[in-house]
Parts: C-alpha cells; sequence; structure tokens
C-alpha cells in the first residue's frame, strides 16, 4: 500500500497491538494461577468473542511488522530486482504465517 492508506492502517494496527498486548496481560498475567490452566484456556479460546480478538490481533501483528519490513526494503535495498524479490518474500512469509495462524485459531 501507499501513501496515507498504508501510513494510517501502520497506526491504527499500532494501537490495535497496545490494547490487545494489554488485554493478553491482564487476562493470562494478572489473573491468577488458577485462571490459566490449560482446561480454563481451551474453554476461553473456544469462544466466539475470543476467537474474534486473536484474529484481529494476528492480523493486525501481521500487517504492522510487515508492512514495517516493506518500508524497510522501499528505503534501503537499491537493486530493483533484489528489491522486487525481498517484497515477493515478505509476502509469501506474510500469507503463510497469516494462514498457519488461522488455522490454529480455528482448531478448537
Amino acid at each position: 500500500m501507499k501513501g496515507v492508506v498504508g501510513w494510517l492502517l501502520q497506526r491504527v494496527t499500532g494501537v490495535l497491538l497496545v490494547a490487545g498486548l494489554a488485554v493478553h496481560f491482564l487476562v493470562m498475567h494478572f489473573s491468577g494461577p488458577e485462571k490459566i490452566t490449560h482446561a480454563v484456556v481451551l474453554e476461553r479460546i473456544s469462544t466466539p468473542w475470543w476467537k474474534t480478538f486473536d484474529v484481529v490481533f494476528l492480523t493486525s501483528v501481521i500487517y504492522h511488522g510487515f508492512y514495517g519490513m516493506w518500508g524497510l526494503a522501499e528505503e534501503y535495498i537499491r537493486p530493483e530486482g533484489l528489491r522486487r524479490a525481498a517484497k515477493a518474500a515478505l509476502l509469501l512469509m506474510a500469507a503463510v504465517l497469516y494462514a498457519v495462524g488461522i488455522y490454529i485459531v480455528t482448531l478448537s
């Protein structure tokens, strides 16, 4: 993405990441050891709300991280062929990670 849309989505996903990390820390680290057993976590992540949360968080992480690396490739890789190869590798890695993440979220 170019221009304002990419810039805006980078900022929006950054805000979503901060909010998602806050929710993660509150639920997983500050709720007490009895709330993070295997059974409780499996029960929690099988609800539609948490699946939605995980998909939004996954999407934000992948977009934010890979858009940042895309910008680095644009800025610092001078040979056009190498830049195209780097961008293709970034797209492939992002797609594979997203597919694996969605598969894992939808398992339970």
